[in-house]
């Protein structure tokens, strides 16, 4: 078991497993067909992961410790950037 200081929770979580890859192409997959919801492309999607693979508030693979979010889906969308304001890694796609 894994103790964790998202801040998206509430209070420190013991986490028992791990978002998989199956289930965030899954939601991925369900944005993409919102019409609202516009993506970047795979060449920016990935620019944006390999900000976050060194970043030190990153935990799991998964979870950004700034923000709460999975990194994975986060990087999926346009017009948001990266939560570290001093430090954006990635700018948003207007």
């Amino acid at each position: 078991m894994y103790e964790s200081n998202c801040k998206s929770c509430l209070e420190n979580v013991a986490v028992r497993g791990s978002i998989t890859q199956d289930q965030i192409n899954d939601a991925i997959s369900k944005l993409a067909k919102n019409k609202k919801i516009r993506l970047v492309s795979d060449d920016i999607y990935e620019f944006r992961l390999l900000q976050c693979r060194d970043c030190k508030h990153l935990e799991l693979g998964t979870t950004c410790l700034k923000c709460g979010c999975f990194v994975q889906i986060r990087a999926k969308l346009a017009g948001v950037g990266c939560p570290l304001s001093k430090d954006n890694r990635w700018k948003p796609v207007k």
